[in-house]
Protein backbone atom coordinates (compact mmCIF):
# COMPACT_ATOMS: atom_id res chain seq x y z
CA UNK A 1 0.00 0.00 0.00
CA UNK A 2 1.33 3.34 -0.83
CA UNK A 3 2.08 6.22 1.45
CA UNK A 4 -0.74 8.21 -0.42
CA UNK A 5 -3.50 5.78 0.28
CA UNK A 6 -2.56 4.47 3.79
CA UNK A 7 -5.31 5.03 6.16
CA UNK A 8 -4.60 5.99 9.56
CA UNK A 9 -6.51 7.88 12.32
CA UNK A 10 -5.36 10.37 15.02
CA UNK A 11 -5.49 9.12 18.77
CA UNK A 12 -5.68 11.54 21.54
CA UNK A 13 -4.56 11.14 24.79
CA UNK A 14 -5.58 12.97 28.03
CA UNK A 15 -3.92 11.86 31.19
CA UNK A 16 -5.47 13.85 34.44
CA UNK A 17 -4.51 12.60 37.41
CA UNK A 18 -5.96 8.70 37.58
CA UNK A 19 -7.74 9.10 34.59
CA UNK A 20 -6.91 8.39 30.83
CA UNK A 21 -9.45 9.76 28.01
CA UNK A 22 -8.77 8.42 24.58
CA UNK A 23 -9.94 9.98 21.87
CA UNK A 24 -10.40 8.49 18.02
CA UNK A 25 -11.12 10.68 15.29
CA UNK A 26 -9.94 11.18 11.30
CA UNK A 27 -8.18 14.24 10.79
CA UNK A 28 -7.66 16.36 7.37
CA UNK A 29 -4.39 16.59 7.96
CA UNK A 30 -3.75 12.88 7.44
CA UNK A 31 -5.89 12.73 4.16
CA UNK A 32 -9.72 13.64 5.38
CA UNK A 33 -11.74 16.22 5.45
CA UNK A 34 -12.40 17.79 9.37
CA UNK A 35 -11.37 15.99 12.50
CA UNK A 36 -14.32 14.46 13.51
CA UNK A 37 -14.09 15.81 16.89
CA UNK A 38 -15.46 19.46 16.36
CA UNK A 39 -12.01 21.24 16.96
CA UNK A 40 -12.48 24.26 15.00
CA UNK A 41 -16.01 25.45 14.10
CA UNK A 42 -17.14 25.18 10.05
CA UNK A 43 -18.35 27.80 7.76
CA UNK A 44 -22.04 27.35 7.46
CA UNK A 45 -22.76 25.88 10.82
CA UNK A 46 -25.63 26.95 13.08
CA UNK A 47 -25.13 29.41 15.89
CA UNK A 48 -26.68 26.89 17.84
CA UNK A 49 -24.46 23.54 16.83
CA UNK A 50 -21.18 25.99 17.41
CA UNK A 51 -22.62 26.71 20.69
CA UNK A 52 -23.53 23.48 21.59
CA UNK A 53 -19.24 22.27 21.05
CA UNK A 54 -18.27 25.46 22.93
CA UNK A 55 -20.12 23.91 25.76
CA UNK A 56 -18.93 20.58 25.15
CA UNK A 57 -15.03 21.49 25.04
CA UNK A 58 -15.50 23.71 28.27
CA UNK A 59 -17.30 20.79 30.11
CA UNK A 60 -14.27 18.37 28.93
CA UNK A 61 -11.84 20.79 29.85
CA UNK A 62 -13.01 21.48 33.32
CA UNK A 63 -13.44 17.72 34.26
CA UNK A 64 -9.79 17.18 32.81
CA UNK A 65 -8.44 20.20 35.47
CA UNK A 66 -10.67 18.44 38.31
CA UNK A 67 -9.82 15.06 37.90
CA UNK A 68 -5.54 15.93 37.41
CA UNK A 69 -5.84 18.51 40.77
CA UNK A 70 -8.45 17.39 43.53
CA UNK A 71 -9.14 14.42 44.96
CA UNK A 72 -9.76 12.22 47.72
CA UNK A 73 -10.75 14.42 50.76
CA UNK A 74 -10.67 17.80 48.79
CA UNK A 75 -14.36 19.54 49.14
CA UNK A 76 -17.43 20.07 46.31
CA UNK A 77 -18.96 22.83 48.12
CA UNK A 78 -22.11 25.12 47.13
CA UNK A 79 -22.93 28.47 48.91
CA UNK A 80 -26.11 30.14 49.05
CA UNK A 81 -27.11 33.78 49.87
CA UNK A 82 -30.11 34.32 51.84
CA UNK A 83 -33.60 33.53 50.06
CA UNK A 84 -34.71 37.18 48.56
CA UNK A 85 -31.58 38.50 47.89
CA UNK A 86 -30.71 40.48 45.24
CA UNK A 87 -27.38 41.84 44.00
CA UNK A 88 -25.71 42.90 41.01
CA UNK A 89 -23.42 40.70 39.12
CA UNK A 90 -20.29 43.53 40.60
CA UNK A 91 -21.69 42.86 44.01
CA UNK A 92 -21.35 39.01 43.37
CA UNK A 93 -17.97 39.75 41.83
CA UNK A 94 -16.95 41.75 45.17
CA UNK A 95 -18.53 39.57 47.57
CA UNK A 96 -16.19 36.60 45.78
CA UNK A 97 -13.48 38.42 45.61
CA UNK A 98 -13.39 39.19 49.29
CA UNK A 99 -14.09 35.63 49.85
CA UNK A 100 -11.66 33.79 47.87
CA UNK A 101 -8.90 36.67 49.01
CA UNK A 102 -9.33 35.42 53.21
CA UNK A 103 -9.63 32.50 52.16
CA UNK A 104 -6.01 32.29 50.66
CA UNK A 105 -4.69 33.71 54.10
CA UNK A 106 -6.61 31.50 56.14
CA UNK A 107 -5.02 28.42 53.95
CA UNK A 108 -1.41 29.76 53.91
CA UNK A 109 -2.01 30.30 58.09
CA UNK A 110 -2.37 26.63 58.11
CA UNK A 111 0.62 25.89 55.58
CA UNK A 112 -1.39 25.23 53.11
CA UNK A 113 -2.01 26.05 49.12
CA UNK A 114 -5.37 26.77 48.44
CA UNK A 115 -6.27 25.46 44.65
CA UNK A 116 -9.84 26.07 43.65
CA UNK A 117 -12.08 25.99 40.59
CA UNK A 118 -15.93 27.77 40.79
CA UNK A 119 -19.12 29.03 38.97
CA UNK A 120 -21.54 31.32 39.87
CA UNK A 121 -24.84 31.03 38.92
CA UNK A 122 -28.11 32.79 39.17
CA UNK A 123 -31.42 30.58 39.34
CA UNK A 124 -34.50 30.95 37.06
CA UNK A 125 -36.40 32.75 40.62
CA UNK A 126 -33.02 34.66 40.93
CA UNK A 127 -31.37 32.75 43.66
CA UNK A 128 -27.76 32.97 43.60
CA UNK A 129 -25.60 30.08 44.11
CA UNK A 130 -21.75 29.25 44.30
CA UNK A 131 -20.31 26.16 43.47
CA UNK A 132 -16.50 25.04 44.05
CA UNK A 133 -13.97 22.80 44.44
CA UNK A 134 -11.63 23.41 46.85
CA UNK A 135 -8.35 21.45 48.18
CA UNK A 136 -8.22 19.65 51.33
CA UNK A 137 -9.22 21.85 54.85
CA UNK A 138 -10.99 22.70 57.70
CA UNK A 139 -14.70 23.19 55.97
CA UNK A 140 -16.21 24.52 58.90
CA UNK A 141 -13.86 27.81 59.16
CA UNK A 142 -14.51 27.67 55.19
CA UNK A 143 -18.51 27.91 55.94
CA UNK A 144 -18.25 30.54 58.60
CA UNK A 145 -16.25 32.30 55.96
CA UNK A 146 -18.79 33.01 53.55
CA UNK A 147 -21.73 33.43 56.24
CA UNK A 148 -19.68 36.01 57.77
CA UNK A 149 -19.66 38.15 54.06
CA UNK A 150 -23.01 36.47 53.05
CA UNK A 151 -25.18 36.45 56.08
CA UNK A 152 -27.37 39.64 56.94
CA UNK A 153 -28.77 40.57 59.90
CA UNK A 154 -32.02 38.45 59.38
CA UNK A 155 -30.64 35.41 57.72
CA UNK A 156 -26.67 35.29 59.69
CA UNK A 157 -26.44 31.83 58.69
CA UNK A 158 -27.17 31.21 54.42
CA UNK A 159 -26.64 27.51 53.18
CA UNK A 160 -23.51 25.96 52.86
CA UNK A 161 -23.29 22.01 51.71
CA UNK A 162 -20.07 20.62 51.65
CA UNK A 163 -19.12 17.15 50.34
CA UNK A 164 -15.68 15.59 50.31
CA UNK A 165 -14.52 14.08 47.31
CA UNK A 166 -14.41 10.45 47.06
CA UNK A 167 -11.93 7.55 45.92
CA UNK A 168 -12.53 7.00 42.50
CA UNK A 169 -10.39 9.94 41.13
CA UNK A 170 -12.90 11.08 38.48
CA UNK A 171 -15.32 13.51 38.90
CA UNK A 172 -17.32 14.07 35.89
CA UNK A 173 -20.41 14.79 37.53
CA UNK A 174 -19.10 17.64 39.36
CA UNK A 175 -17.86 19.41 36.11
CA UNK A 176 -21.71 18.61 34.21
CA UNK A 177 -22.69 20.66 37.07
CA UNK A 178 -20.74 23.57 36.93
CA UNK A 179 -20.93 23.91 33.64
CA UNK A 180 -24.90 23.75 33.99
CA UNK A 181 -24.38 26.40 36.37
CA UNK A 182 -22.79 28.53 34.60
CA UNK A 183 -25.30 28.63 31.31
CA UNK A 184 -27.88 30.22 33.64
CA UNK A 185 -26.62 33.63 33.21
CA UNK A 186 -23.24 33.36 30.73
CA UNK A 187 -23.89 35.60 27.52
CA UNK A 188 -26.73 37.61 29.22
CA UNK A 189 -27.22 40.86 31.01
CA UNK A 190 -26.62 38.35 33.81
CA UNK A 191 -23.32 37.39 33.37
CA UNK A 192 -20.83 37.64 36.83
CA UNK A 193 -17.73 36.64 35.42
CA UNK A 194 -16.24 36.48 31.82
CA UNK A 195 -15.43 32.77 31.64
CA UNK A 196 -17.82 29.65 31.84
CA UNK A 197 -16.01 28.83 35.11
CA UNK A 198 -12.64 30.22 36.96
CA UNK A 199 -9.59 28.50 38.57
CA UNK A 200 -6.88 29.07 40.59
CA UNK A 201 -3.23 30.04 38.85
CA UNK A 202 -1.87 27.33 40.45
CA UNK A 203 -3.98 24.21 38.67
CA UNK A 204 -1.82 22.00 36.69
CA UNK A 205 -2.88 21.41 33.10
CA UNK A 206 -3.98 17.57 31.93
CA UNK A 207 -0.83 16.18 29.80
CA UNK A 208 -2.09 15.89 26.37
CA UNK A 209 -0.61 14.41 23.73
CA UNK A 210 -1.56 13.26 20.05
CA UNK A 211 -0.48 9.60 17.94
CA UNK A 212 -1.17 8.82 14.39
CA UNK A 213 -2.32 5.00 14.35
CA UNK A 214 -1.67 3.30 11.17
CA UNK A 215 -4.83 1.61 10.96
CA UNK A 216 -8.00 1.50 8.92
CA UNK A 217 -10.57 1.37 12.28
CA UNK A 218 -10.60 1.75 15.78
CA UNK A 219 -11.47 -1.39 18.03
CA UNK A 220 -15.59 -1.32 18.66
CA UNK A 221 -15.05 -2.75 22.05
CA UNK A 222 -11.67 -1.07 23.11
CA UNK A 223 -8.95 -2.61 25.71
CA UNK A 224 -7.96 -0.75 28.82
CA UNK A 225 -3.99 0.15 29.47
CA UNK A 226 -2.45 -2.75 31.96
CA UNK A 227 -3.61 -1.04 35.49
CA UNK A 228 -6.71 0.56 34.33
CA UNK A 229 -10.17 -0.28 33.38
CA UNK A 230 -12.41 1.30 31.42
CA UNK A 231 -15.55 3.20 32.19
CA UNK A 232 -18.58 1.82 30.07
CA UNK A 233 -20.86 4.05 30.42
CA UNK A 234 -17.69 6.91 28.97
CA UNK A 235 -17.89 5.01 25.71
CA UNK A 236 -19.11 7.11 23.02
CA UNK A 237 -19.03 6.09 18.93
CA UNK A 238 -20.50 8.92 17.25
CA UNK A 239 -20.79 10.87 14.51
CA UNK A 240 -18.53 14.30 15.33
CA UNK A 241 -18.99 18.44 14.28
CA UNK A 242 -17.59 17.66 10.58
CA UNK A 243 -19.27 14.56 9.71
CA UNK A 244 -16.88 12.03 10.56
CA UNK A 245 -17.12 9.04 12.73
CA UNK A 246 -15.10 9.52 16.72
CA UNK A 247 -14.67 7.50 19.73
CA UNK A 248 -14.38 8.50 23.14
CA UNK A 249 -13.58 6.45 25.87
CA UNK A 250 -12.27 6.84 29.32
CA UNK A 251 -9.52 4.47 31.52
CA UNK A 252 -9.56 4.89 35.52
CA UNK A 253 -6.02 3.54 37.35
CA UNK A 254 -7.03 0.83 39.13
CA UNK A 255 -6.72 1.14 42.90
CA UNK A 256 -4.43 -1.09 44.55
Amino acid sequence: MSKKSEKKYIRKIIEAGNTLEVINYISGRIGARGNGRGEGEQEGESEEKVQRWKWKRAEDKCRWLINQNFGPGDLWMRFGYPRGTRKTPAEIRDDVKKFLEKLRRMYRRAGKELKYLYTVGIGSRGGIHFHAVFSAFDSEKIETLWQDIAGTEQVPYPSVNTRHLDRRGHYPSIAAYIIKNARQTFGTDRQIFGKRYCASRNLKPPKIRKVIVHAGHWLKKPKPKKGYYILQDSVRQDIGQNGFPYQSYTMVRLQI
